[in-house]
């Protein structure tokens, strides 16, 4: 399912995605995606835990971390910040599941002509 989430620039914006059928899941991945290119952010990992991607770890972090429920929080939202994020629940042996949530930010400055 899609859900859009709306916040100002400077605020904090939470993510949840949740997995309602009961599967084995390995791994949650968190993606951006700009320009239709998909950019892994965070992880969730049965194995090995909680792991926000190099790059991404001043502007990310998990608030819930299940592998039914996870949650991600991204702080001081800035414009690009703005876009769709997936969350991939990675199972096994069903393969992956796909979320997607939108972040739309407001309070942007806007040029007048």
């Amino acid at each position: 399912t899609q859900q859009t989430v709306l916040a100002a620039v400077g605020e904090d914006a939470e993510f949840s995605c949740q997995l309602l059928e009961t599967k084995d899941v390995l791994q949650v991945t968190w993606q951006k995606i700009s320009n239709n290119v998909e950019t892994n952010v965070a992880t969730y990992s049965k194995y090995y835990g909680p792991r926000v991607n190099d790059g991404f770890t001043d502007k990310f972090r998990f608030k819930n971390t299940g592998l039914q429920n996870c949650s991600i929080v991204i702080r001081n939202v800035m414009e690009q910040d703005e876009g769709c994020y997936h969350c991939l629940f990675n199972t096994y042996p069903d393969g992956s599941f796909t979320g997607q949530t939108c972040l739309e930010v407001y309070g942007k400055n806007f040029n007048l002509l």
